[in-house]
């Protein structure tokens, strides 16, 4: 049987709650698992690739912090990352810009050398 797809439950009633906001029920842990089971589906080569791709997002935004001339140097860069990881997921979108953030508190805190 196929599954409407106009917020109705089949029967003719009207989805109401969190269920009708998301579509469905599945929810945060579901989101989780499917992003889980794509990263152990995902080969080492690739997984390898996506840690370097946000490491370098990550020495760009610690360039960034160093200065107006090393920030203008970093901003093509960091925009061309962060464009390209926004066609990517959302997700990894995500992750790039907590990497930047993380980056930039850690180098500030003196964690990382400038």
């Amino acid at each position: 049987m196929a599954t409407p797809t106009d917020g109705s439950d089949g029967d003719g009633s009207e989805q109401t709650g969190p269920e009708a906001a998301t579509g469905d029920s599945r929810g945060l842990l579901e989101s989780l698992v499917i992003v889980g089971q794509e990263i152990r589906r995902s080969s080492a080569n690739a997984v390898a690739v996506d840690f370097l791709y946000v490491f370098t997002t990550a020495f760009f935004a610690t360039l960034a912090i160093r200065g107006t001339w090393p920030a203008l140097i970093a901003l093509l860069p960091i925009a061309v990352l962060l464009s390209f990881a926004w066609m990517s997921s959302r997700l990894f979108f995500l992750t790039n810009m907590l990497v930047i953030g993380v980056a930039v508190v850690v180098t500030r805190a003196g964690y990382m050398p400038l």
